[in-house]
């Protein structure tokens, strides 16, 4: 029976040691999800969390960057810790940004949030227009087109030349241009040389005609057809001039600071024609500063909108190969640009971005810059000093907001004015009507497909107007230092990013948590297990203080017991009575007792 009730006691403390490693083990994992998990999902809240924490942020730090300061300001408008970090870094009497070593990008960035806030920008537009200068990096041509395709002669005048050009049945030209014009090498066009990019080119033809400017990077890169194109009628006159221009620092073009500065003057109302040649035949080149959403907010132009919405990763979000910048900058200029358009592309990125806020609202581990570019871009809100507030000026004159291009192009007018609250919207003075996609001729894609063709915006959001195919999938996977495999190893986890191969995942490797708050856990477990083994081993001595404890048990001398009147000599004995012996029934229960007693005897001593 003692060999039974120790089993007992031994398996019971085993299985009690085995219930606190599980609790601890859930206790764990419970701490590592809620660790790696700080998600939140709540849309309804989910941006007024984000404004609160950025205010709290910025609120919680000492001193603010250039950077935090101005993507803060145009977040959230006037406050003055941020007015503070921008003014802190300004060139002291240059208006411009930053002291260090004035930038064409930070003093135009600068210049958009100041105007966020209503104060005067004249100063800072001043110092951008002086770094404007001829963009020398293209090659300029003047195209001569006969209506009916029949021959023609054509004179051509600038400054005191005048020079006749013939053009033939087939299209090619032939004659002689002079110092500026010379005939290109496809023999369809007139190269206009480098030093008379200033000169005005007027042209008459025998026969009804049509005269525009082409520009290219070069001599081999994509042809460009200028956005203005002049025609007259037999014997009239047309005139050509290159209106090309960039944003220089020193006597090179900037072609990032050209993006930011033209960006923040069209935001003035300013007409920035002139720097569109320049920024789209070099666009190839700069993929990395994300062109195409600034060309769109510029031109509208639908295949900005494609490259755009093409290059949305995992419809969530853009991360532009060779950026400087992160995914969600990327993302962010992106959303600046497709704001009021209505793409579906827009919808996704903005879900995407709420179901990975920080636990306290914020974006990047409570990044300041990356949170605030994500509010402006996204979900952008009327401001302080803002002038009477945002998108309510404009709606309560009775007036649209709408994409600047779609209203011009419809015959409306810009009533700078009134603000509204889309970056790429201006407020208008009729209601441009949007399409749908069928009315356009075009198609919605589904879920998981991308156009095949180029695409434009709709009213059900991003239509193709080609053929909707399964996506070609790039293998991002190596570019973020994981592998493509069929299954990870045990070191390693997947990753969200692609492989060309769509039955292979990719694995990265996993991250050495972090140890520290585990030992707390594991000394408290140790001791909790050194506890039960003592209470094994030294149970009947703890059983025996208990019952003393309680007054269940006393030890005292043993004394035998026998039948009344038995003297000393009958101890030990049965006496015989009748002559025959008489035997006492002792039970179980009465040996295990005596058992028992004994041992507390002998623990006793």
């Amino acid at each position: 029976m003692y060999i039974v009730n120790m089993k007992k006691e031994l398996v019971i403390g085993v299985l009690f040691c085995l219930f606190i490693i599980l609790c601890l083990n859930l206790v764990l994992a419970e701490d590592n999800e809620s660790s790696s998990d700080d998600v939140v999902v709540d849309t309804s809240s989910g941006i007024d969390k984000a404004y609160s924490c950025l205010g709290d942020e910025i609120e919680s730090k000492s001193s603010l960057s250039l950077d935090e300061g101005i993507f803060g300001m145009l977040a959230l408008g006037n406050k003055q810790k941020l007015r503070d970090a921008i003014e802190d870094n300004e060139k002291s009497g240059q208006d411009c940004w930053p002291k260090s070593g004035c930038t064409i990008k930070k003093t135009a960035q600068v210049l958009l949030a100041y105007d966020r806030i209503g104060q005067s920008t004249e100063d800072i537009q001043d110092w951008l227009e002086d770094k404007i200068g001829t963009a020398s990096d293209l090659t300029w041509y003047l195209e001569i087109d006969i209506q009916n395709h029949v021959p023609a002669e054509c004179e051509i005048r600038y400054g005191s030349v005048e020079r006749t050009i013939n053009v033939e049945d087939d299209l090619t030209l032939s004659g002689n241009g002079g110092s500026c014009l010379s005939i290109s090498n496809s023999g369809y066009w007139l190269k206009i040389n480098n030093e008379c990019l200033d000169e005005e080119f007027e042209v008459s033809c025998d026969e009804d005609f049509i005269t525009t400017l082409l520009y290219r990077k070069g001599l081999s890169g994509t042809l460009f057809v200028s956005s203005e194109t002049h025609s007259a009628s037999s014997l009239g006159t047309t005139s050509e001039k290159v209106n090309s221009e960039c944003f220089k620092s020193g006597n090179v073009c900037d072609y990032e600071g050209s993006l930011w500065a033209s960006l923040a003057l069209n935001k003035m109302g300013e007409d920035v024609d002139s720097y569109l040649p320049y920024l789209s035949a070099l666009a190839s080149d700069n993929k990395k500063y994300f062109p195409s959403s600034f060309l769109y907010i510029l031109t509208g132009g639908q295949e900005h909108f494609t490259e755009i919405v093409q290059n949305q990763k995992q419809e969530k979000y853009w991360e532009i190969i060779g950026s400087a910048e992160n995914r969600f900058y990327d993302t962010s200029l992106a959303m600046l640009s497709l704001s009021g358009s209505g793409a579906t592309e827009l919808g996704n990125a903005q879900n995407y971005l709420l179901d990975i806020q920080t636990k306290d609202g914020c974006w990047n581990n409570n990044n300041i810059r990356d949170t605030a570019f994500v509010l402006y871009s996204g979900w952008g809100k009327s401001v302080s000093g803002s002038g009477g507030g945002i998108d309510a000026s404009c709606a309560g004159a009775g007036r649209y907001c709408e994409a600047q291009f779609d209203c011009l192009e419809s015959g409306g007018t810009v009533l700078g004015e009134y603000e509204c609250s889309g970056f790429r919207e201006v407020c208008c003075s009729i209601d441009v009507r949007e399409q749908t996609c069928a009315e356009k001729g075009g198609i919605v894609c589904s879920a998981g497909k991308e156009c095949d063709g180029s695409s434009t915006t709709s009213i059900d959001g991003s239509c193709c107007l080609g053929t909707c195919i399964a996506p070609n999938i790039q293998n991002t996977c190596e570019l973020f230092e994981g592998n493509c495999r069929s299954s990870c190893s045990d070191d390693e986890k997947k990753n969200d990013n692609p492989c060309s191969d769509s039955s292979e995942v990719c694995c990265v490797t996993k991250e050495v948590p972090d140890e520290s708050n585990r030992w707390p856990w594991i000394i408290v477990l140790g001791i909790l297990i050194l506890l039960v083994l003592i209470g094994i081993i030294y149970r009947n001595k703890i059983r025996m203080w208990w019952f003393r404890r309680k007054g269940r048990a006393s030890v005292s001398p043993a004394r035998p017991r026998g039948p009344p009147g038995a003297g000393v000599m009958g101890m030990g004995r049965p006496i015989q009575r009748f002559g025959a012996p008489i035997r006492r029934a002792v039970s179980s229960g009465t040996r295990e007792m005596e058992e028992t007693m004994r041992k507390l005897q002998e623990l006793g001593k």
